[in-house]
């Protein structure tokens, strides 16, 4: 919906020659009607990150890679892998799946549509896998040679 300034209906409406209580009594409707607007405005949910690592059969690598997802603050991280993996399967079950079926987490992560992730409460932040790293978390001390 466009919007414009209530100081430019006003103008418009003096220089229509509307009456000043039918154009004072418009005004208050578009403001009371601006001010519902403002307070149906939901704010945004908060959301957490994580990262999905991808588990290859033979075991535990030495590179990992996986995605970064992010989700409600308030879901539970361990159901996010079956959200993915539920929405790919009814994607697998439309025309286009039928057509171009995903096969793997990371096809599903790469190829499934924002629109059907989202309304699962799931987005996926990075479309190709990228690399994990582990690091020690200490920083190490350093000597003062005094």
């Amino acid at each position: 919906m466009a919007k414009v300034d209530i100081d430019l209906v006003q103008r418009v409406l003096k220089e229509n020659g509307v009456d000043v209580r039918v154009a004072a009594a418009i005004l208050n409707q578009i403001r009371e009607a601006a001010a519902e607007d403002a307070v149906e405005r939901e704010k945004p949910a908060k959301k957490q990150f994580m990262v999905l690592v991808s588990e290859p059969e033979e075991g535990l690598p030495k590179d990992l890679t996986g995605w970064v997802v992010q989700l409600l603050e308030d879901d539970d991280p361990r159901e996010v892998a079956a959200k993915i993996a539920e929405t790919a399967t009814g994607f697998n079950s439309s025309p286009k799946g039928q057509r171009l079926p995903l096969t793997s987490f990371g096809d599903a992560c790469q190829s499934l549509p924002t629109k059907l992730l989202k309304e699962r409460d799931v987005w996926i932040k990075t479309r190709e896998p990228v690399r994990v790293l582990a690091v020690k978390n200490t920083l190490g001390r350093r000597r003062n040679a005094d």
